[in-house]
């Protein structure tokens, strides 16, 4: 009887160990990309921030309960050409110096109809909040994932870009993509 009672705990210990290594926060590998793209007179370019962090809290088994911050150093922005990069950590574009860091947080995440997930957030950037949303798939193994996403942010709705209204010259929206390779 008492071999059996232990059997079973041990059992029972094994499956709550396994689901704990299952679940819980990711590890972002170096080889992670946080990029974006956006027009200027007409022309798509595109750029990178070099420095971020993220922190994907999430069990594979149940997306939907997970969270997701990330965390991006504004003053990081690389798009290959250093006086673009110098103009947009100043005060009328990323305001780096008074805002260092760009911030999203899930508050909740869904299963949207092309199989993969919507984080619903709130992502604030040059001091403002506003609320956000992260299209994403994630795909794990044992012990690696990857996490893929993207979304548009209006600059407008952060006075990025302050005194660039003319959308001929630059464009409104900026599309951001996320590439993160995870280990855990």
């Amino acid at each position: 009887m008492k071999q059996k009672y232990f059997t079973a705990s041990l059992t029972l210990l094994a499956a709550v160990f396994t689901t704990s290594a299952m679940a819980g926060e990711w590890q972002t590998e170096a080889t992670s990309k946080l990029g974006f793209s956006f027009t200027q007179q007409g022309t798509k370019y595109s750029g990178r921030f070099e420095n971020f962090t993220a922190a994907i809290d999430i069990d594979p088994s149940n997306v939907e309960a997970g969270s997701i911050v990330g965390t991006v150093q504004t003053d990081s922005v690389n798009t290959r050409d250093y006086d673009r990069d110098a103009t947009l950590t100043d005060g009328d574009w990323f305001d780096s110096g008074n805002y260092p860091e760009a911030v999203f947080e899930s508050n909740a995440i869904t299963a949207n109809d092309e199989g993969g997930y919507s984080a619903s957030g709130t992502l604030t950037l040059k001091g403002t909040s506003k609320p956000a949303t992260m299209n994403f798939t994630f795909e794990a193994g044992d012990t690696s994932a990857v996490f893929a996403a993207t979304m548009r942010v209006n600059r407008f709705d952060f006075n990025v870009g302050a005194g660039w209204n003319d959308t001929s010259w630059v464009g409104q929206y900026v599309e951001v993509d996320i590439e993160l390779d995870l280990t855990q």
